[in-house]
């Protein structure tokens, strides 16, 4: 609810800090505090599973609420100065390239400050104790993330559009139906959707594989993060140029195919008795070759297809004679909220299923989830593979709807 009407509310804002910039500024109060409660609870207050569920409830909603008011607005934002097919692409690489340094920036500090190895925990991020100054820690680094790409970029609200339709609310719920009746706008949702629900229920696994199925330490699970860091600066660097070259269906298509195909190869290894013994430093370097493809192709998908969006709003605009990227990021940003849900609740389910425990799992249990990521997940990527392929926004589609808009203009 709170991502489309975020994205309505400042596609019409009027204001002296333009339609985006008054609630990224405001963002960085909830989604930081109540970013640092979420993690705040400890055993010796005795709260119980209903009390714990109702404290993660409200402070995640908050959190949401509050990545709402800056992700969308500063999504559109960017969209809106930049109009060039490749200009956004670029755009957005930065923006994604930011994104996961600062995501693996947090992971790290995790992993060699706060869940280091300890002979009471072998697993550092199995020690309850550490995990509020960890979260302490991020908020801090959110809120000031946040503040600095605020105000950094008010020096281009001079060039965002001004709302000047009506604001009657038959006015909204009209003008909201045309922009997401249109056609690329549904191929790209969908895709997008069953791409985030197959993806989220192998991420959601993934600590429960290389912790319990793997057996690997902490200290040897951060050599990952290496390779995330790696495969993002690799894709920054590939996909403007890629695009440059191929239209973006083509490298969506691609990244989508590349990331199904790289998936399965450790459990095909593992089957075959090809993978060195668990919990060895040989092990990390094994999987890390597909990693490092399955996390290159990942990160230049998501660079391409948020540029995607900037390219339906110029059709929508086309259509409508509006400008409506907050609407339109706002399902990005839904989706992302979805990756984490729906890929956390069919993970959960697939717990349940297993009967898998808290402590100690079995052989057969872990192997599961270990098929479950390797085998299922994998599959599940052929649906947004085929609803991609009907996407017809190309370059040259692009390119007319741009001289169509300067002429009306």
């Amino acid at each position: 609810v709170t991502d489309p009407l975020m994205g309505t509310i400042s596609d019409r804002t009027r204001s002296r800090l333009g339609r985006r910039h008054p609630f990224m500024f405001a963002a960085f109060i909830p989604a930081s505090i109540f970013y640092v409660l979420l993690f705040t609870p400890k055993i010796e207050w005795g709260l119980s599973q209903s009390h714990l569920f109702i404290w993660m409830l409200v402070c995640t909603t908050f959190t949401r609420v509050g990545m709402t008011l800056f992700e969308v607005p500063h999504r559109s934002f960017g969209a809106e100065i930049i109009k060039n097919y490749e200009g956004r692409t670029l755009l957005f690489s930065w923006r994604e390239l930011i994104t996961w340094v600062a995501a693996i920036g947090n992971a790290f500090m995790g992993y060699f400050i706060f869940f280091r190895s300890t002979p009471d925990y072998p697993y550092g991020q199995l020690n309850p104790e550490v995990w509020f100054p960890f979260a302490l820690a991020g908020g801090v680094f959110m809120a000031l993330g946040m503040l600095y790409s605020t105000i950094s970029t008010t020096q281009y609200i001079k060039d965002l559009s001004t709302w000047n339709g009506p604001i009657s609310l038959k006015d909204i719920f009209n003008e909201i139906s045309i922009a997401i009746s249109n056609r690329s706008f549904l191929i790209f949702f969908a895709g997008n959707l069953t791409l985030s629900i197959a993806w989220g229920l192998s991420n959601s696994l993934a600590l429960y594989i290389n912790t319990d199925f793997w057996e690997l330490p902490g200290k040897l699970i951060t050599i990952f993060l290496g390779i995330y860091i790696t495969s993002t600066f690799i894709a920054f660097y590939l996909t403007p140029r890629l695009v440059k070259r191929f239209d973006k269906k083509k490298l969506v298509l691609l990244c989508i195919f590349g990331t199904a195909f790289f998936s399965p190869i450790a459990f095909i290894s593992y089957n075959l008795g090809l993978t060195p013994e668990k919990g060895t430093l040989s092990l990390i370097f094994f999987l890390s070759v597909p990693l490092i493809f399955i996390s290159c192709f990942s990160v230049m998908g998501n660079m391409t297809r948020d540029s995607m969006i900037g390219d339906i709003a110029d059709e929508v605009e086309l259509t409508s004679g509006r400008r409506q990227e907050g609407v339109l990021y706002s399902a990005v940003s839904f989706i992302q909220k979805v990756n984490t849900a729906i890929g956390g609740f069919v993970a959960g389910l697939v717990l349940k299923i297993v009967e898998y425990p808290k402590d100690n799992p079995t052989y057969e249990q872990t192997y599961s989830l270990f098929f479950v990521q390797g085998v299922v997940g994998p599959i599940l990527l052929a649906i947004p593979l085929f609803i991609f392929f009907f996407y017809k926004l190309d370059r040259a589609r692009h390119a007319k709807i741009i001289v169509e808009l300067n002429a009306t203009n």
